[in-house]
């Protein structure tokens, strides 16, 4: 007689826990993509350490880097605060967290991997351990500071290195691990060479100023790098990727997914390189420049090479310091990473390729006096001139390029001021800043009716703006659009922040709290964008009834 099987009876998850599914697949695919690998049968096994019971998501692995990943979607700051004794003790002695990993019952899939994949290539002090703390919700600055040692991978981070690795794979392990704080000669079989090697020569030539239409002080060589080698060092646009907000985004404008896999094909099918010059931009603190003795040039602050001539094409030998993102592609990206290591049917084919020295670059190399501000500027201005009657950058990506382009103008000035906002004060972490993000105020409005008519660079025609009460003697510099006052500005954003924060804090005070929040369903909510508006109108009403001043 046959038992009749019985159905095993599907366990129903609750929105939060389809949440923190659908959170985990969407980290383990970016680490997946970017080239670790993830150790199985870890995630819910509780253990003590240090005579405290704790648990662990995920951990993942790259040669020498081991990540323990936690995963979070409810609010992250009493949850991280409870987590802060395991990390603590972690980060004490990470040669014990290991010897403990290794000898736990519960976690004997950790001891299968490391002895096969770990343990026999690296000793306990080469290896590189970081906790990486995965919240969907935004972590508040004060939070992080409590807790410190610890990678924050904040969903928009993660949804950056999600467009990323989705287009260029295992070649975005440098920039992530430079998210990571780990430095890339701590890494693989870097970690057994001397750090004498952190510099790489390639042969090349100084042009003469004269050749080119840029100021006095940009010089431009030419050299032949290898794939490998400039993928490390390359950034697309932005220096700051992931560090700062309004990149995300940029790399899925920047990166057409398909014209990358067709150019793979292309190198593949072709068995030859690109020919084609790429155009880039170089710090000169990162690279030593050679003349054909083999002397060191001496270069100025100013740009200036000393026992070079300015006249004529000069042999020169570059040697590029071993860093991510210092070699800024202006154009020629997609060639670039047509080279990415991927895993696609031509990975085998273009690996072949990625370490030969074939790829032209003209470089720019910026002088060492010359200022973030003004650099990322004039990458941005290059980059429109080079793409201004081609197809190939989105629209959307030239209307952000220009408000790069435009640092001084009232919209550029009321996005800072509400990136502060939505850092610290009654409005943290309230205004929506990305796409993805629910239950938030929506920005443009603010933007558009709120802050440009509060924030206007005017004291004549008008008398109700935040600019009318700044005292300071050199706030009319900041009103030429084509300046460099960069650091007069800041000022500027940091004394409107406050202004608005100040009243936003009495306001929130006399409401009360309950009232304070976004809820359409709860009928003491007030907090929309229309109160926004109406709060900034006011300040503006009582900037024009001077009842408002720069010591209030």
């Amino acid at each position: 007689m046959t038992r009749k099987k019985t159905k095993r009876k599907k366990i129903k998850l609750t929105e939060q826990e389809k949440e923190q599914r659908c959170q985990e697949r969407e980290v383990r695919t970016v680490m997946t993509n970017i080239g670790f690998k993830r150790i199985p049968n870890i995630g819910g096994k509780e253990f003590v350490y240090k005579s405290r019971t704790s648990e662990m998501d995920d951990i993942f692995y790259y040669k020498n880097v081991i990540l323990i990943l936690e995963y979070t979607v409810g609010q992250p700051g009493e949850h991280l605060l409870k987590k802060n004794y395991l990390y603590e003790k972690i980060n004490e002695n990470q040669n014990e967290f290991i010897d403990f990993l290794l000898n736990e019952d519960k976690l004997k899939s950790f001891k299968d991997v490391y002895s096969v994949n770990i343990g026999n290539k690296f000793s306990k002090n080469q290896l590189q351990i970081k906790i990486v703390y995965c919240s969907k919700k935004s972590i508040s600055q004060e939070h992080k500071d409590l807790v410190g040692n610890v990678a924050y991978f904040d969903y928009h981070i993660v949804k950056y290195f999600e467009s990323l690795s989705r287009v260029i794979k295992r070649s975005s392990r440098y920039e992530f691990l430079d998210f990571l704080g780990i430095s890339f000669d701590k890494v693989g079989d870097n970690v057994s060479l001397s750090s004498q090697s952190s510099r790489h020569a390639y042969s090349g030539h100084i042009l003469p100023e004269e050749h080119s239409s840029f100021k006095e002080g940009y010089k431009i060589i030419s050299f032949y790098i290898d794939a490998n080698s400039l993928l490390k060092r390359a950034y697309v646009l932005r220096q700051n990727g992931w560090r700062k907000k309004e990149n995300i985004g940029h790399y899925q404008r920047m990166f057409i997914q398909s014209k990358i896999k067709g150019m793979r094909k292309y190198l593949h099918e072709k068995n030859r390189v690109f020919i084609n010059n790429i155009i880039a931009t170089l710090s000169i603190d990162k690279i030593e420049l050679y003349n054909d003795k083999n002397e060191k040039l001496t270069i100025d602050n100013h740009g200036n090479i000393k026992n070079s001539s300015n006249t004529k094409v000069t042999p020169t030998k570059i040697e590029i310091i071993d860093e991510t993102n210092i070699i800024g592609i202006i154009d020629g990206q997609h060639r670039t990473y047509a080279y990415h290591e991927g895993d696609d049917i031509y990975e085998e084919s273009i690996s072949r390729y990625r370490g030969i020295q074939n790829l032209l670059v003209t470089g720019i190399l910026f002088p060492k006096n010359e200022n973030e501000e003004k650099r990322l500027k004039f990458e941005a201005n290059l980059f429109m001139e080079i793409n201004a009657n081609q197809a190939g950058a989105s629209s959307k990506l030239k209307q952000d390029i220009e408000l790069m382009l435009n640092p001084f103008s009232t919209t550029t000035i009321a996005k800072r001021v509400l990136e502060k906002l939505n850092t610290s004060g009654p409005l943290s972490n309230l205004l929506e800043e990305y796409w993805y993000e629910k239950g938030k105020l929506k920005t443009s409005s603010i933007v558009s009716y709120g802050l440009k008519p509060l924030l206007k660079l005017d004291d004549e025609k008008s008398k109700d703006s935040i600019y009318v009460i700044w005292n300071n003697i050199n706030k009319s510099k900041i009103k030429n659009r084509d300046n460099d006052e960069f650091s007069l500005l800041s000022d500027y954003v940091d004394f409107a922040t406050e202004k608005i924060r100040d009243l936003l804090i009495a306001f929130k005070h006399n409401l009360g709290s309950e009232k304070w929040v976004i809820d359409r369903n709860n009928s003491n909510s007030i907090l929309t964008v229309t109160t926004v508006n109406g709060i900034l109108n006011t300040l503006r009403k009582l900037i024009e009834n001077e009842k408002v001043n720069d010591s209030d």
